[in-house]
């Protein structure tokens, strides 16, 4: 029985963020992801267009994830650096069910190819500019130490961002899985506990 169209499309995807971590967009084959996929290339095209198009479906696929977990982190009406504390874990959630992801945005902020930038200004942008108003809102109030919430935000993207894309590397530095619970949970704390002594004013 042939796979419904949906579940072609979920395995066609799961098989092109591999590929595309793996061997980046220029070497990426279509035929390989669809083989992988166990479908035929004419299947994958129907699906997606072009290799510009499954690549962007991949990126969209994993911003919408980023939503979804960012989302569930703001839904719970906290304030100040808890709600701060919330979008660290919902960070640490995504980046380390997404590696792949990870792999993808280092290779294109090296290759400088030009097709991921487009795809978060159009999906990220919406939530960087909640998260800067959050930030802006809660520093007038009092309830975090005032910086600029631009910064802030790079600053913690950044730092998740390193920590994951940088795992194997500081996994042979220090002699320990980075990917493990433990190690990750000792990351967030360091990470939560540096971020709450710029943030939190004094009680």
């Amino acid at each position: 029985m042939a796979a419904a169209p949906e579940s072609s499309r979920a395995r066609i995807l799961d098989e092109a963020r591999a590929e595309f971590a793996r061997s980046g967009f220029a070497r990426a084959r279509l035929q390989d992801i669809a083989g992988r996929a166990g479908l035929s290339h004419p299947t994958l095209l129907y699906h997606f267009g072009s290799k510009e198009g499954l690549y962007a479906a991949v990126i969209e696929q994993a911003v919408s994830d980023w939503a979804a977990t960012t989302s569930r982190a703001v839904s719970t009406g906290l304030s100040g650096f808890d709600q701060v504390a919330a979008l660290l874990d919902a960070g640490i959630e995504f980046f380390a069910g997404h590696r792949e992801f990870v792999v993808i945005v280092r290779r294109e902020a090296i290759e400088g190819g030009g097709r991921l930038e487009q795809a978060i200004v159009d999906h990220m942008r919406p939530f960087l500019d909640r998260a800067v108003d959050f930030l802006r809102r809660e520093m007038d109030a009092g309830r975090l130490r005032r910086h600029d919430p631009v910064e802030v935000m790079q600053l913690c993207y950044s730092a998740l961002l390193t920590y994951f894309s940088d795992a194997r590397f500081r996994s042979r530095l220090l002699g320990e899985d980075a990917l493990s619970p433990a190690a990750r949970g000792q990351f967030r704390d360091s990470l939560t506990g540096i971020l709450r002594a710029a943030l939190e004013p004094p009680r």
